[in-house]
């Protein structure tokens, strides 16, 4: 097992804990764009032995605004210095 796995799940819960109190998920706007639900039609390699979904959309609305406004502020803040540490 990957040493790192439990920090990833730990990193995913909180991405989408995130996503759901910031956002509404909404549907696509078009039926081809739709996640396919099946579980033997969604892999997109089939011959693959974990499973890559195909490609799907939706969409996210801010449930609040202002809040989310300010979340960003606040993880811009956080992070500010990392983005001036990382050389190209």
């Amino acid at each position: 097992m990957c040493a790192g796995s439990h920090l990833a799940n730990r990193e995913l819960y909180t991405a989408f804990i995130r996503l759901f109190l910031g956002f509404h998920v909404l549907p696509p706007k078009e039926a081809k764009d739709r996640p396919v639900l099946d579980a033997l039609e969604c892999n997109a390699v089939p011959t693959s032995l974990t499973t890559d979904p195909k490609a799907f959309k939706c969409g996210f609305k801010a449930r609040d605004g202002k809040k989310l406004e300010k979340w960003m502020a606040e993880s811009e803040e956080r992070t500010r210095g990392l983005r001036e540490d990382v050389k190209l």
